[in-house]
């Protein structure tokens, strides 16, 4: 498996985190710590630009399911699913929207959720 994320691969997984963050209206504490140990884990020295580059081509959620579909040749796809669920688990449980997202983006990648879920 990759270990670097790409430009692209990179702006997924914002866009995923934005969203799930975003879901139910409030950015709990354990969101944002969980999102900042992601970009220290991936090495994301250009978080702050690659995040305002996501808020520009991802305005909407269609343009996020666009952009995930994109990636389907990807060999991070497992990488940006595991990232996406772990930061949806930070504030206990995974709502209904996160849920929605993630198997959007596990049946594009065809990739069994179930064993991510673990």
């Amino acid at each position: 498996m990759p270990k670097k994320l790409s430009h692209d691969e990179k702006i997924v997984l914002i866009g995923l985190c934005k969203y799930i963050i975003n879901s139910d209206g409030v950015v709990t504490q354990g969101e944002l710590e969980t999102m900042n140990k992601i970009a220290e884990e991936l090495g994301f020295e250009d978080y702050h630009k690659t995040f305002d580059e996501a808020d520009s081509f991802i305005t909407s959620i269609d343009q996020l399911k666009e952009k995930i579909d994109s990636l389907k040749g990807s060999g991070n796809k497992q990488k940006i699913l595991k990232y996406a669920i772990q930061l949806s688990r930070s504030d206990a449980y995974i709502k209904n929207d996160e849920m929605d997202i993630i198997v959007f983006a596990a049946d594009s990648w065809d990739i069994d959720i179930k064993s991510l879920m673990k």
